[in-house]
C-alpha cells in the first residue's frame, strides 16, 4: 500500500509517515485504509457571539489533527491510539458501550473522539440509516494544533472523529450537516460552543476566510487583503475549558440577559435563550439592542437571587430554565457586560465584511480587531495577563490590529501585519516574548508562526494494487464528503 503524501506538504511537517508507522506497530502490522485531516482555526472578529445566534468570521489554519483509520469486522470495538504515547493512553472500547454520560464526567482525549463516534452512530438512527453490525475501527491520531490555546484543537478531534466513522460506514454527508453533528457531539462532554469551529474547519476554502451564520448554518467566503498575513502568537498560559465552568457561565450570562430584557419587555422569556433571538423578535437594529443593554440592565453584578425575583421563578427553576449542569452553582451574574459586548461584537463583525467586500484598508480591518480584543477584555473579561502583554507587544512590533482568539482565559493571539515585514515581525516576537520563558518542550515554530487561509477537512483513501484484502469485499465502499 501507498499513501499519496501531497496533501501534507502545506501542513507543517504533520508527521503523517510515523503515524502511518505507528499504526502498524499499534494494530498487528495492519496498514491504514483511510485519512481524515481536519484543520484548526483562527477567528478573526466575531468573539463569543456565535452560541447568541451572531456570525463569526474564522479562517483554517495550516495546523490540523490527522487520523488513520481501518475497518474490521473480528470485532465490534473502537481501538484508539495516538502518536504521543507518552502523554496519551491507549484506548479500547465497546461500540455499544459508548455513550453521552460515560463522557462528560472526564475530558479526557479519548473522550473528546468518542464524542464524534457516538454523533455518527446518532446521524445513522436518526436518518435510519444501519450501520453494519460487525464493524469496528482501529484509530490513530497526531496533530500539531497546539492543545488549549484557543486554536480548536478539542473541536478539530471531534469533527475528525465523526468524519472517519461516517466514511467508515460509507455514509455520505454534506459539509454543512458534517459540521451541525460535530458542534452537537462537543456538547456530549459538557462544552456548550456555538458551532464556529466545525464549520470553519469543514468549510473553510484555500485563501479565504469565511462568514459564517447560524440557525441556519450558512458560510460565505471573504477574500482578505493581498497585502496582509497573519501571525498566529501562543501565550503559553492554558485552560481547558471543558474542565472549568468559566465558558459555560458567559453562555449562561448571555443567556439570562436576554431573558431579563425579554421579560422587561413583556415578551415570552422561557423562549429567549439567545441574543440574536431576542434582537430578531424585536425586530431591532443592532444599535437598538445596544440602547435597551442600556436602558434594561444595570452596571453591577446580579445575584442569583436578584434574577429569579426579576424572572419571578425560584432557583431550582432558574437552574432547569437557564442554567447548566456546571453552573448551577454560580451566585453571580454579569449581564450588562456580557450583552454589550455580544451586540458591539457582532456589530463589528457587520463592518468587517463590508470592508472586505469593498477591498478596505487592512489598517481599518486591524482597528476593528484592536477594538475586539478591547471588550473581550474589559466587558467579557476572558483575557490574561500574558495574554495582554502579547497584543502590547504586536502592536508595538507595527500589527495592523491584534486581538485574542478563541475561548480566552490564555491560548492565542492573531495579528494581522503587512506581508513585507511578516519574517521580521515573527522574529521579533519570538525574541522579546518567549526568550525567558519556559516553553514546556514546544518548538517554537509551533508557539508564533504565520498562517494564511487554509484549506478544510478532507479524507484521503490509501491507493493500493491489491486486487482484494477479503475484508473490504464486506464493507460498504468508502465515501467522500
Amino acid at each position: 500500500m501507498e499513501v499519496d503524501y501531497t496533501w501534507v506538504t502545506s501542513s507543517n511537517n504533520v508527521p503523517v509517515q510515523k503515524l502511518e508507522q505507528h499504526f502498524r506497530e499499534s494494530f498487528e502490522s495492519v496498514s491504514p485504509e483511510y485519512y481524515i485531516k481536519v484543520p484548526g482555526r483562527v477567528n478573526l472578529i466575531g468573539e463569543h457571539v456565535d452560541y447568541c445566534g451572531y456570525s463569526v468570521f474564522p479562517m483554517a489554519i495550516d495546523q490540523c489533527i490527522v487520523v488513520a483509520a481501518k475497518r474490521t469486522t473480528d470485532r465490534h470495538t473502537v481501538e484508539l491510539t495516538n502518536l504521543c504515547t507518552e502523554r496519551y493512553e491507549n484506548v479500547s472500547k465497546n461500540i455499544s458501550d459508548i455513550n453521552a454520560e460515560s463522557l462528560s464526567n472526564s475530558p479526557s482525549w479519548s473522550n473528546y473522539f468518542m464524542c464524534g463516534v457516538i454523533g455518527a452512530r446518532e446521524y445513522l438512527n436518526k436518518n435510519q440509516l444501519k450501520a453494519v453490525e460487525k464493524i469496528g475501527f482501529l484509530f490513530a491520531v497526531t496533530g500539531n494544533i497546539p492543545e488549549s490555546s484557543g486554536l480548536s484543537s478539542s473541536s478539530a478531534l471531534v469533527t475528525a472523529a465523526v468524519m472517519a466513522t461516517l466514511i467508515g460506514y460509507g455514509v455520505p454527508i454534506s459539509r454543512l450537516e458534517l459540521a451541525e453533528i460535530s458542534a452537537k457531539c462537543e456538547r456530549y462532554i459538557g462544552t456548550a460552543g456555538g458551532g464556529m469551529d466545525q464549520a470553519i474547519a469543514v468549510n473553510a476554502k484555500r485563501g479565504y476566510a469565511a462568514r459564517i451564520d447560524f440557525n441556519p448554518l450558512a458560510v460565505k467566503q471573504f477574500r482578505l487583503p493581498d497585502d496582509a498575513k497573519f501571525v498566529v502568537a501562543q501565550s503559553l498560559a492554558v485552560k481547558n475549558k471543558a474542565a472549568s465552568n468559566d465558558f459555560n457561565t458567559r453562555v449562561v450570562e448571555c443567556r439570562l440577559a436576554s431573558q431579563v430584557i425579554a421579560k422587561q419587555l413583556n415578551l415570552e422569556w422561557k423562549q429567549m435563550t439567545v441574543l440574536a433571538t431576542l434582537q430578531k423578535s424585536l425586530g431591532n437594529t443592532l444599535d437598538q439592542m445596544i440602547e435597551l443593554v442600556h436602558q434594561h440592565l444595570h452596571v453591577d453584578r446580579y445575584s442569583k437571587s436578584e434574577v429569579c425575583e426579576i424572572l419571578s421563578v425560584s432557583k431550582d427553576q432558574l437552574d432547569e430554565l437557564s442554567l447548566t449542569a456546571n453552573t448551577t452553582d454560580v451566585t453571580e451574574f454579569f449581564l450588562h457586560q456580557r450583552a454589550l459586548h455580544v451586540f458591539e461584537e457582532a456589530k463589528r463583525m457587520e463592518e468587517f465584511c463590508k470592508l472586505c467586500e469593498n477591498s478596505g484598508a487592512a489598517s481599518d480591518l486591524g482597528k476593528l480587531m484592536d477594538d475586539s480584543h478591547s471588550s473581550l477584555r474589559d466587558l467579557y473579561q476572558c483575557s490574561h495577563p500574558d495574554l495582554e502583554e502579547l497584543v502590547a507587544l504586536c502592536k508595538r512590533e507595527g500589527a495592523y490590529g491584534c486581538k485574542l482568539t478563541g475561548a480566552g482565559w490564555g491560548g492565542c493571539v492573531v495579528a494581522m501585519v503587512s506581508s513585507d515585514v511578516t519574517e521580521r515581525f515573527v522574529r521579533s516576537v519570538r525574541d522579546q516574548y518567549y526568550a525567558n520563558r519556559e516553553t514546556c518542550g514546544k518548538h517554537i515554530d509551533q508557539l508564533v508562526f504565520a498562517t494564511s487561509p487554509s484549506e478544510g477537512a478532507c479524507c484521503i483513501h490509501v491507493k493500493t494494487t491489491s486486487i482484494s484484502d477479503g475484508i473490504s469485499d464486506h464493507l460498504p465502499s468508502l465515501v467522500h464528503l
